[in-house]
């Protein structure tokens, strides 16, 4: 009995094959990669609303809990993403770890632009406290849209999401500093705070 020839496959199904695979692939690194980007978000959400509250209403006290919220939001950042690090998948960790040095580098060049550009050798003259209210200002809005500027490039590369969500808080950032100059720290609370945990509710409820 003569038994039928095996089906050759084409060098058109092949890679369509691959294509597939591929395809497949970048949704599951995707999936893992936007479920820790919900509490990521949420996380540095509330600490813009604690660190910018406090600064409206109990300065300069709320200024230097800045400090202990950055480090809080540090290591939150890393323990939320040490499970993907120890992913198996291949590309996860080597994306995890590019993105993680860029964000420290941009947060370390924006720490470095913010303490030349500021008059810090005035700040033991008596003029200094009637410029105190506007440099706190400044330095707020330059801080807020140095991260918004690595979200505009994380959505260059990731998804147009994080673009327009960088975009969205740094228009509200200049409405703020521009138009609500004496609540411009509780402004910050409400619209950029609360525009991170919205987009991080947002992608929980609806992008599972």
């Amino acid at each position: 009995m003569d038994k039928e020839p095996l089906s050759t496959i084409t060098p058109e199904a092949a890679r369509a094959s691959l294509a597939e695979v591929d395809r497949i692939a970048t949704q599951i690194r995707q999936t893992i990669a936007w479920s820790r980007t919900t509490p990521l978000l949420i996380l540095w959400g509330v600490i813009w609303v604690i660190g910018f509250a406090a600064a409206q209403y109990f300065p300069p006290w709320g200024f230097r809990l800045w400090t202990w919220l950055d480090i809080a939001g540090v290591v939150g950042s890393v323990l939320l993403l040490s499970p993907v690090r120890r992913s198996p998948i291949k590309g996860i960790n080597l994306g995890l770890g590019r993105i993680s040095v860029a964000w420290l580098a941009l947060l370390g060049y924006g720490t470095l632009w913010a303490a030349l550009l500021c008059p810090w050798e005035l700040s033991h003259r008596a003029e200094w406290a009637a410029y105190a209210p506007l440099i706190g200002r400044k330095i707020a809005a330059f801080s807020s849209t140095v991260c918004m500027f690595g979200y505009l490039v994380m959505g260059l590369w990731l998804g147009r999401f994080f673009l327009w969500l960088g975009l969205l808080v740094t228009a509200t950032t200049l409405v703020g500093y521009y138009f609500v100059s004496d609540y411009f720290f509780l402004w910050m609370a409400l619209t950029g705070g609360g525009s991170l945990i919205a987009a991080g509710v947002f992608i929980r409820k609806f992008w599972r």
